[in-house]
């Protein structure tokens, strides 16, 4: 999937959502909302976990470099 198709996919999410829970109030407005907010969870746990995870291997990676010049 290319990036404008993306784009133009969470567009229409936002929008769909948006019309759903706050101008008509629907439980399906409401499930779309809980979906958004699990979804955005996710990505700032993924997020978190992949720049610790690229850390721990520079930490690594360097202290093995230091060993090797030592």
């Amino acid at each position: 999937m290319n990036k404008k198709t993306f784009l133009i996919l969470a567009i229409v999410f936002t929008a769909v959502t948006f019309i759903l829970n706050h101008v008509l109030q629907t439980a399906v407005g409401g499930f779309l909302m809980t979906l958004s907010l699990l979804a955005f969870v996710v990505v700032i746990t993924g997020s978190a976990y992949y720049i610790i995870k690229f850390y721990v291997k520079q930490f690594n990676y360097n202290r093995k470099n230091r060993e090797e010049i030592e």
